[in-house]
């Protein structure tokens, strides 16, 4: 009768707490919401598994310029974790001055020099005092902007590549620029928002969460987060998300 190798449970309890302790180290790594006196923001940040592939920064600049990083790293799992720790390292070692398309320039450049093999995906977006905010795309879902007028939702046309895959950067980053008026909202968030599924299968998508978004546009970016979520949540029929999700709303207040 053929043996078959199993794992001793020692190692797999090992494992476990190995885990967990990754998490821990994650989530102490994580920055805090920062609230500078111009702009508002809320954040829901839902890892899939024990330790997460999405990550979020903030940089602010010596001249109170709020840059706001989201990003999402190829699958699940340790590995994606370690992209994660590996693009904190490379944002602080960056200049905060730089303009966003040039920070993701380099912010490539440092990831694929490392030949993981692996992406990430992001959105880099800088706000200043004035209500000038600059955004560059490295293949990512677009950021959106709700303006307080009730006017037609914004989104951005150049995606860029997702970073850490190729140094010489086949699909160019480009910065694109949007001057924000009292409460305008805008709305950043990774690909498991879109791709959370229903029992049929259905994932949420991007038509629903801009319609979610322009019927809810009124309310704060607090409200407006909760309300998003919710929304997905009932659309998938309390269905388990099956990848990391990462919301931010942030609410311009001139």
């Amino acid at each position: 009768m053929q043996q078959v190798a199993t794992t001793p449970l020692s190692k797999i309890n090992s494992y476990q707490n190995d885990l967990l302790l990754a998490a821990d180290f994650q989530q102490a790594v994580l920055p805090e919401v920062i609230n500078v006196d111009y702009l508002d923001i809320a954040l829901f940040y839902q890892p899939y598994d024990t330790v997460s592939g999405d990550v979020y920064d903030f940089i602010l600049n010596l001249v109170r310029e709020l840059g706001i990083f989201v990003g999402d790293a190829t699958g699940h799992g340790i590995a994606a974790a370690l992209m994660t720790m590996m693009v904190h390292i490379a944002i602080d070692s960056l200049t905060p001055n730089l303009s966003t398309d040039e920070y993701l320039r380099k912010l490539n450049r440092l990831i694929a020099s490392r030949n993981t093999g692996r992406s990430v995906s992001s959105v880099l977006l800088r706000i200043t005092p004035n209500g000038s905010m600059n955004v560059a795309h490295a293949g990512h879902p677009s950021l959106i902007i709700a303006p307080a007028d009730g006017s037609e939702l914004i989104m951005f046309e150049e995606a860029g590549c997702a970073l850490g895959l190729f140094a010489d950067e086949p699909v160019k980053y480009v910065e694109e620029n949007y001057q924000l008026q009292n409460d305008d909202k805008l709305i950043a968030y990774t690909d498991g928002l879109l791709e959370w599924r229903n029992d049929q299968k259905q994932s949420y998508g991007m038509p629903r969460l801009l319609d979610c978004i322009a019927n809810n546009r009124k309310q704060d970016c607090h409200r407006l987060k909760d309300s998003i979520v919710e929304d997905v949540i009932s659309f998938s029929n309390q269905k388990e998300a099956d990848d990391d999700l990462t919301l931010l709303v942030m609410q311009y207040t001139s």
